[in-house]
């Protein structure tokens, strides 16, 4: 099984690009008031169809992008390609497009910033990870936030169902240890079928990527500015 993780920096809405938007989509582009999160959202839709587009042989703007929420059918959810599975995650100066050809996926990038990172771990961590938590010397105590956090993250987009999924029902091993699940309370995630990496982007910035398998894939990252750069 393989995973190809492709980074882009958000890019501007060039008419190249736009063009590739459907109606619902530039619904939601221009509903952002910030230019970042209409930019953000713009390069994870393009970067959606490109790398699509080459997997299945077909022109970028054919590529169909189904984005309806499990729950209420809205167009927030996880994106849905016939023949592949994607997940796409934005934070900061990143954008990040995961991409399998069977098993579900999840992504998720975080920019390490500012946050009331105790008062979120409360709601956030199993009482065993509180506890590992709490062990984390105070200034680094955000870091390993995040890395926490990009983990389930990246698990909870797997699933399909996102953050109806209660992070606190996962226990996973210690930020600083490699990705596992330990424990699950939830029907959602099977402890043997997920298999996790990080992903370094750089300082500054946690990621992860969660694969719902048999086997565990192999991870490859992948520049994609060049990608955007043809497409715009």
């Amino acid at each position: 099984m393989r995973c190809d993780v492709w980074w882009a920096h958000p890019a501007a809405g060039t008419p190249g690009l736009l063009e590739l938007l459907d109606e619902v989509e530039l619904g939601r582009y221009a509903g952002y008031r910030r230019e970042i999160d209409k930019f953000r959202f713009l390069t994870g839709r393009a970067l959606i169809r490109g790398v699509a587009a080459a997997e299945l042989g077909i022109p970028a703007k054919d590529v169909a992008i189904d984005s309806s929420c499990f729950d209420c059918g809205k167009p927030h959810g996880k994106p849905k390609i016939a023949g592949l599975e994607v997940s796409i995650s934005h934070s900061g100066d990143w954008v990040a497009l995961a991409l399998t050809d069977a098993a579900p996926v999840g992504v998720d990038v975080e920019e390490v910033r500012d946050a009331e990172v105790d008062d979120l771990a409360r709601i956030s961590f199993s009482p065993t990870e509180l506890a590992a938590f709490g062990t984390v010397p105070q200034g680094d105590r955000r870091g390993a936030f995040f890395t926490y956090w990009s983990r389930k993250e990246a698990i909870v987009k797997a699933t399909g169902k996102g953050m109806s999924v209660p992070m606190s029902t996962l226990t996973l091993t210690a930020h600083d240890e490699p990705p596992r699940v330990v424990v699950s309370s939830s029907p959602e995630v099977v402890v043997d079928a997920v298999h996790m990496a990080d992903l370094d982007i750089g300082d500054g910035y946690r990621a992860s990527v969660a694969v719902f398998g048999d086997t565990a894939p192999k991870v490859t990252e992948r520049d994609a500015t060049d990608l955007i750069t043809a497409l715009g």
